[in-house]
């Protein structure tokens, strides 16, 4: 079984955001009342005596979504990605994904983020790496934030990613609205998130809710369509949830065996509340309703 990351936080849950939601509504999530283990994490690591750190390296503390870097690779390959392209990471967490994708293929990617304190410290994990000039960081709300001053501005970037994100949004219309408007004609999307295969039981319900931030998943269908009627066509929906049952389970199991360690190192409260959050989504993907996707749609030409 590959390694997975245990010390830190899981997925890009870290830039949930909703019409109703802003900085302080996300922070109500156990997954971040410790967020400050990053920054330790890579100081007892040594990172920090480095003139520069290596992004892929630093991947192993700060990409938060599943599979890791080989999910990175696949981006790269299916937008084609090099020196003359400029994507957009919606939810950018703390800078790992656009890190590792303008570190391997040179593009340019504009990383937004909605939490201020997440957002510093991407930046900063930036700059050690030398990446500034090809990640530059943005703090603010994809459903909200002036168009006009991300990046260049509407019509401008080759593509757009995000991972394990657009579930905070519970508003797909607008959300995919503006990620359309983002994009040159022709542009495509590469998104990783979750979705409703069957009717939610209500302590599903209450979960997502609470431990999740997570409120009205749609369906395939509705997804699908909420994609055509945002510009998007060429889509693949790419059902990953066994893959992902899979992950999140082998990263509890490792989480557990690990406890005494991380504990030693991070503290209990903090190992609770990752155990929590860890936990939950097990049980959720375990119960058969709740599904994962990968989407990768192109922007109409017209």
């Amino acid at each position: 079984m590959t390694e997975i990351n245990v010390s830190l936080v899981p997925p890009s849950l870290s830039s949930a955001f909703s019409k109703e939601a802003n900085d302080d509504g996300i922070k109500t999530m156990k997954l971040y009342s410790h967020v400050e283990r990053i920054q330790r994490e890579v100081e007892r690591r040594g990172m920090l005596n480095s003139d520069s750190i290596e992004p892929i390296a630093l991947s192993e503390i700060d990409c938060m979504h599943y599979e890791g870097n080989d999910a990175i690779d696949d981006v790269v390959k299916a937008m084609g990605l090099d020196s003359s392209k400029k994507v957009l990471d919606v939810g950018s967490g703390f800078g790992g994904v656009a890190r590792v994708l303008s570190s391997s293929s040179k593009c340019t990617t504009v990383a937004l983020e909605l939490q201020s304190d997440i957002h510093q410290l991407a930046e900063d994990l930036t700059r050690r790496c030398n990446l500034s000039d090809l990640v530059p960081h943005v703090q603010g709300d994809i459903l909200n934030y002036d168009l006009s001053k991300l990046g260049g501005g509407p019509g401008t970037f080759d593509g757009l990613v995000s991972f394990l994100v657009f579930l905070h949004i519970p508003d797909k219309a607008a959300l995919l609205s503006n990620c359309s408007k983002m994009l040159k004609p022709g542009g495509s999307v590469f998104v990783e998130d979750y979705y409703r295969r069957s009717t939610f039981t209500d302590a599903e319900v209450e979960s997502l809710s609470t431990d999740v931030f997570c409120q009205d998943l749609p369906t395939k269908e509705e997804y699908i369509a909420s994609l055509k009627s945002a510009g998007f066509d060429n889509i693949q929906f790419i059902d990953k949830t066994e893959e992902w049952t899979t992950f999140v389970t082998g990263r509890l199991e490792q989480f557990e065996a690990k406890k005494e360690s991380f504990i030693s190192f991070h503290g209990e409260p903090t190992y609770s509340s990752l155990h929590y959050f860890y936990k939950s989504v097990v049980t959720l993907f375990s119960g058969g309703n709740l599904g994962g996707v990968r989407i990768i749609a192109t922007k109409t030409d017209s």
